[in-house]
């Protein structure tokens, strides 16, 4: 480009030489300027195109390879999480039935137990896309959990369907990732039933489901 215009510009001065002296002088000199400025303009653009280029990076996920593949029996993996992180649509884990239906309303579909000395007790309730359930013969209780679609988001703003990458910037590197891709946050005790925390189950790139477990 620099060469074409520098061509013109020699064609141009040999031109002024066999002008008349009366055109005005300044007029090479506003040439030059024009030329410079698209100069200056054309810089700038490639190099802020450039930048754009360079400054896009995308973050690094941690992957399931770099987690161990099992622990030793009984050890405790992981940090219990915050309350607040236990909780999906105002009712926290580990509610009783009738708190959950306090809250919620009546359910989309409800199963009951009946254990016959211990009376019809509620072992699961949905709403939506969203179940509480009970776990280990905890009848009394939700100690799971689970959203599958986008009826409702965790504290910190994910929900089904959103990235890995966007799990990642909410809540970090994850505690453990087991052999299915599973991104855990919590605290476990291997070889146990022991768990608290929360799990995004995944395809490899968006959260498919949302498991919300204290047992």
């Amino acid at each position: 480009m620099k060469k074409l215009t520098t061509s013109i510009l020699v064609a141009l001065f040999s031109v002024t030489i066999f002008t008349p002296t009366h055109v005005e002088a300044s007029w090479l000199s506003k040439t030059w300027k024009k030329v410079e400025k698209s100069w200056n303009e054309a810089g700038k653009q490639s190099g802020s195109t450039g930048m754009s280029g360079t400054s896009t990076s995308a973050i690094r996920l941690p992957q399931r390879s770099e987690y161990p593949s099992r622990y030793n029996p009984g050890q405790i993996v992981g940090q219990r999480p915050d309350m607040q992180d236990l909780i999906i649509a105002g009712v926290p884990v580990g509610a009783q039935y009738s708190e959950i239906r306090s809250a919620l309303g009546a359910p989309t579909e409800e199963k009951m137990y009946q254990p016959g000395v211990f009376g019809v007790r509620n072992i699961f309730m949905r709403y939506g896309g969203i179940t509480y359930e009970s776990v280990h013969g905890n009848f009394d209780r939700a100690g799971l959990i689970t959203v599958v679609n986008r009826d409702a988001i965790t504290y910190r703003g994910i929900a089904v369907g959103d990235s890995l990458e966007a799990v990642y910037k909410a809540y970090g590197r994850p505690t453990h990732i087991n052999s299915r891709n599973d991104w855990f946050y919590g605290a476990f005790i291997w070889a146990s039933d022991a768990k608290s925390g929360i799990t995004f189950e995944n395809d490899g790139e968006k959260v498919t489901k949302i498991r919300i477990i204290n047992s």
